[in-house]
């Protein structure tokens, strides 16, 4: 019985684990701090960020910056789907200007920020770890 319980100990540790992606989750329409770029160092950035677990085999982080829904805004969330990489020109009825719109998919953790603070938020994480365990090993 124990050489049973030590197998399956052991075959745990080298099944292939997987982490759920981590992507910022806004929309302008409801939060004013949900803009296209924004300071990572704000606290209110760090309450955005979504473990995506309501979304099923999440696997993408989008970011759409432009009109959607009939506003000019930004919105970010997690998706089981790649909605591509592009930005297209929209001019609406009665409008006179055109309007970007871009959208961005990416697959790692909080890539869906802003493009300063993708880097600076992965830094920061990193260098929590770091510390972390550092501090365990102590």
């Amino acid at each position: 019985m124990e050489q049973m319980i030590f197998t399956i100990i052991l075959m745990a540790f080298f099944l292939p684990s997987s982490q759920a992606i981590q992507c910022f989750e806004c929309d302008s329409s409801k939060n004013f701090s949900c803009t296209e770029y924004w300071d990572p160092t704000l606290s209110v950035v760090q309450d955005l960020v979504s473990d995506c677990s309501h979304v099923f085999e999440a696997e993408y982080c989008i970011k759409m910056t432009g009109i959607f829904e009939g506003k000019l805004g930004t919105k970010r969330f997690c998706s089981s789907r790649d909605w591509g990489h592009y930005c297209e020109y929209i001019k609406r009825p009665g409008d006179i200007q055109e309007y970007r719109s871009c959208i961005y998919s990416c697959t790692s953790s909080y890539c869906n920020g802003s493009p300063s603070s993708i880097s600076q938020f992965t830094s920061v994480t990193i260098l929590s770890t770091i510390m972390l365990h550092a501090t365990f090993l102590l």
